[in-house]
């Protein structure tokens, strides 16, 4: 419980109070998600800019960690929107071969002026394997940032497994209760 004007109250009562004023942009902090400029400023290990194996014309992130984990991630300075939730949305197409299983992590970290986390939120996901060539959608919820936010880590970590990831945006979105 934290106190607001002496009283305590919960997070509910918060952001029900923060709702009648806040007002999200929805614009999305990543760049370049969907690869089409090569993988700048995305950075990371056991990954590669390649053609999109369902769409042409179009780019994704191959990511292959059948002997070690592969990273994919992207650090975003900016002004945050505090009275906001952060959506993580992106797409995955698993290819891992049908003797194993894939493993992946998308974590999207609140960091201070000095780099210090703040807040972490993780998703687990055990990417679903297709009959079909298709591509498999996304997303978690991202508490608002403390006021200290100065800037926001997305990573995506493959411990196990051969994927495909693209369209990967982080954009606020109001908090409904």
């Amino acid at each position: 419980m934290v106190p607001l004007n002496g009283f305590p109250h919960t997070m509910r009562q918060e952001i029900s109070e923060m709702r009648g004023t806040m007002t999200c942009s929805n614009r999305n902090l990543l760049r370049n998600g969907g690869f089409r400029k090569g993988l700048a400023p995305w950075y990371g290990i056991r990954i590669k800019r390649v053609p999109n194996p369902i769409y042409k014309n179009d780019w994704s992130v191959i990511m292959d960690a059948r002997n070690k984990a592969a990273v994919l991630a992207q650090k975003v300075q900016g002004t945050f929107e505090h009275k906001c939730a952060y959506y993580l949305y992106f797409r995955s197409y698993n290819i891992t071969p049908k003797n194993q299983k894939a493993l992946l992590y998308a974590v999207v970290s609140y960091l201070d002026a000095k780099g210090k986390t703040l807040r972490t939120t993780p998703l687990q996901i055990n990417p679903s394997r297709r009959n079909r060539k298709q591509w498999s959608s996304y997303f978690t919820i991202v508490p608002p940032p403390p006021r200290n936010t100065k800037s926001i880590n997305v990573v995506f970590l493959l411990k196990s497994g051969i994927l495909y990831v693209d369209y990967i945006r982080i954009a606020s979105h109001e908090i409904k209760t």
